[in-house]
């Protein structure tokens, strides 16, 4: 495997998830050093035994809906490193959901909560480290709901939006200190979730987990220096 993110400082959050497992092990197969939350230890273990390289894979205690344990997460990171090359944010949540009218105002904060409020709390961190060292990336997920806003899907899709609404100011607001942000806009990606959810469907039509995972480390190189301000339509073929 060539070692192209040999010495990396990266933060990948949603790291236990099943992209964020593809994603983590692809990072340090090529030599990156991987710094994740997690809520579950056991299945921090689990993930830590299953990459290539254990030792580069350190893990925080962190709920990344809570701004103060977002702080204290990042607290914790910047004591115990002096740069951070690449920021992930993976973590996030699907409900299908029905109608707006019908959408309980509980399971729209959560699909808020999931994927906008924790990309904006763990963003607004790492947006502060590269400032100050003036440089960085950030990749954030959207999605494909995010630009399709199909009916039915109100309270994740309008989330998603938020994603990429957000993650394009960053980008404005990161060019004097060259920081590049960027947003993925997956379709259906190939879980074993998923497949359950919807088990009559094309599975050879979604996007694969490694494949983003290959994406995300390709972007990452040291001479991919201008691509930011970007909204990636992996759609697989869908």
């Amino acid at each position: 495997m060539d070692k192209y993110l040999n010495n990396y400082i990266c933060i990948i959050t949603g790291s236990t998830g099943f992209l964020g497992r593809e994603v983590t092990a692809c990072f340090i197969e090529h030599g990156a050093t991987v710094v994740t939350n997690y809520r579950n230890e056991q299945k921090f273990r689990d993930l830590k035994s299953g990459v290539s390289q254990p030792e580069n894979l350190i893990g925080f205690p962190a709920d990344l809906t809570d701004a103060a344990r977002v702080a204290d997460f990042f607290l914790k990171f910047s004591e115990s490193y002096q740069r951070l090359d690449v920021f992930i944010h993976l973590m996030g949540g699907f409900w299908m959901g029905g109608e707006v009218g019908e959408t309980p105002p509980d399971r729209w904060d959560q699909m808020m909560n999931l994927n906008l409020r924790s990309t904006f709390l763990c963003s607004r961190e790492a947006f502060a480290i590269f400032k100050k060292q003036r440089s960085g990336k950030i990749f954030t997920v959207s999605a494909k709901s995010a630009i399709d806003l199909p009916a039915g899907t109100g309270a994740y899709a309008v989330s998603k939006a938020g994603v990429l609404a957000l993650s394009e100011i960053l980008a404005k607001e990161g060019k004097p200190y060259n920081i590049q942000v960027n947003s993925l806009l997956p379709s259906t990606i190939d879980t074993p979730a998923n497949r359950k959810a919807m088990p009559d469907a094309d599975f050879s039509s979604w996007v694969a987990p490694k494949d983003i995972a290959q994406l995300l480390a390709d972007l990452s190189r040291a001479e991919n220096r201008v691509l930011s301000q970007t909204a990636l339509k992996v759609y697989g073929k869908l």
